[in-house]
């Protein structure tokens, strides 16, 4: 991540210096998009180093919300940072209506970033190929618990985009001497920012309220746990995220009533020991031994 935060850095330097020669509205706009990419990794990169903090008396389950709570602000700063600014750029320049300079900076640049974030995306999704399986990209991004992946999917695609949108505005504006052809283009990138702001504010404030395990997962779990033997039914299984590796997990198991103290508690063992198993997860539980009135 290092290596794509310096690389953000460069493009949003060498993007600003050709809006700076050519005049364009929407290579500015592109340079406030690669800022807010580089403001993204680097919150990440602090949320990922706060969430390894280890447990406390404040906080018995430790600091893995981290980098629920980091990933919530890159949504605010690809909002605000990147679409809101990016809107008025725009917005500013067709009121303007000033020419542009000379393309030739313009097109160099978003040449040399199309085929570094054309390289970022295709290492995203080598990366992200285990955690997809058979899963779209849609569904993963729906599904996961890891808001990185979330974040620098929609970043890296976001990105490829509005070197698109950039490119059509000064393309446009070049062939037919009309700059309002490039301050759409500057508004049109603002837009696609805030939309994807808003999509990922969507999916990490989910995260942060709590989710449960995936499905699969929670059926996993009530398999693990009644196969168990002295237990007779799980009832009341309740999951919830505290991080991305960290899981916590509570349930009643239902127990013959003259089954002993003794039974119950190696049953119990038993059973967290085969949750374990199954699930990927650093895992906290709470397994409440409880008796039907019909069994008592």
């Amino acid at each position: 991540m290092i290596t794509a935060l310096l690389a953000n850095v460069a493009i949003a330097i060498a993007k600003l210096g050709a809006a700076a020669i050519t005049g364009s509205s929407a290579m500015a706009a592109e340079s406030l998009h690669s800022l807010a990419d580089s403001v993204n990794e680097i919150l990440l990169l602090v949320g990922a180093r706060r969430s390894r903090r280890p447990a406390d008396v404040r906080h018995p389950f430790g600091h893995a919300r981290y980098r629920y709570v980091y990933a919530f602000l890159v949504s605010l700063t690809v909002f605000w940072v990147g679409g809101v600014l990016a809107v008025i750029e725009g917005v500013s320049h067709l009121a303007a209506r000033e020419p542009l300079g000379d393309p030739r900076w313009a097109f160099a640049v978003l040449g040399l970033a199309a085929l570094l974030e054309g390289w970022s995306l295709r290492t995203t999704i080598r990366a992200g190929r285990p955690a997809k399986g058979a899963l779209t990209w849609w569904q993963l991004l729906r599904v996961t618990k890891a808001p990185e992946i979330i974040v620098v999917f929609l970043e890296d695609l976001g990105a490829l985009a509005g070197i698109f949108i950039a490119l059509s505005g000064v393309t446009l504006a070049t062939l037919t001497g009309e700059g309002a052809w490039d301050a759409v283009a500057a508004i049109a990138i603002g837009l696609l920012l805030m939309a994807i702001g808003l999509l990922v504010n969507r999916e990490t404030q989910s995260l942060l309220i709590g989710e449960s395990a995936a499905p699969e997962v929670v059926e996993a779990i009530r398999q693990a746990i009644g196969s168990t033997d002295g237990v007779k039914a799980v009832v009341d299984l309740r999951t919830i995220h505290v991080g991305p590796d960290d899981l916590v997990v509570a349930a009643g198991i239902v127990v013959d009533p003259t089954t002993s103290a003794t039974e119950i508690a190696r049953a119990i063992v038993e059973a967290e020991a085969r949750v374990r198993r199954v699930a990927p997860f650093r895992t906290v539980m709470y397994l409440e031994p409880r008796v039907r009135e019909s069994d008592s």
